[in-house]
């Protein structure tokens, strides 16, 4: 009985080296390949030849105004009132990244959403510039942002010429936004981080004797 040759027995095995072409290095270099390629990714956190899509997939989020687009929503905008909310959100964007700040961006986008799930939406009647004004006006108006002493100060004035509307505009409308979802100083649902810290309610609690304790003191 012939005896079986060495190539066969190799095959059988699976072993890679054996298989390769004849053109491919060695296996202790193919090894230092990929260990220089291991280098370069742990030096620079990108693999090579995916930098250009690396910069594509952060683009967006520069300095962190994420454009409406690229908003993830827990739940879809209306179709009728999706433009109308997208050109809206767009203005806000580009007023809160010039003249207040990120966080104003995300409240606003909080605040227009409501308005774009009322039915019917009052985001198509009126200009997109006055509903812009209006929003940022009301946040501004509970979170002390026209004060002076705040970090992000934009005075009335300024904050509507940057919305492109007049000031008696702005707070025509911040003031049907606020009367219609109730907003208040300290509320929860619209107010900055700085405003939540120092809210002097936050602890408080009732006994059912009508008692008023802050949890701090008791804990």
């Amino acid at each position: 009985m012939p005896r079986p040759k060495k190539t066969d027995n190799v095959e059988q095995r699976g072993l890679p080296f054996e298989v390769m072409p004849d053109d491919m290095p060695p296996v202790d270099q193919r090894g230092k390949m990929g260990q220089k390629k291991k280098e370069v990714s742990m030096e620079t956190g990108i693999l090579p030849g995916d930098e250009a899509k690396t910069e594509q997939e952060h683009s967006p989020a520069q300095g962190g105004f994420i454009a409406i687009k690229d908003i993830p929503f827990a739940s879809p905008i209306p179709i009728a009132v999706r433009p109308r909310f997208d050109e809206i959100g767009e203005l806000i964007r580009g007023v809160c990244k010039e003249e207040i700040n990120e966080e104003y961006y995300f409240l606003g986008l909080l605040l227009l959403e409501k308005l774009a799930r009322k039915r019917p939406s009052p985001l198509l009647a009126g200009k997109p510039s006055a509903w812009a004004a209006g929003t940022l006006f009301a946040l501004g108006s509970i979170n002390f942002l026209f004060d002076k002493t705040a970090a992000s100060y934009i005075s009335q004035e300024d904050l509507a010429e940057a919305c492109g509307v007049k000031k008696s505009t702005a707070s025509g409308k911040s003031k049907l936004i606020r009367d219609m979802f109730k907003m208040g100083y300290w509320d929860s649902r619209f107010s900055t981080r700085r405003m939540q810290e120092r809210n002097p309610l936050a602890g408080l609690v009732m006994t059912k004797n009508g008692f008023i304790l802050n949890l701090k003191h008791l804990l």
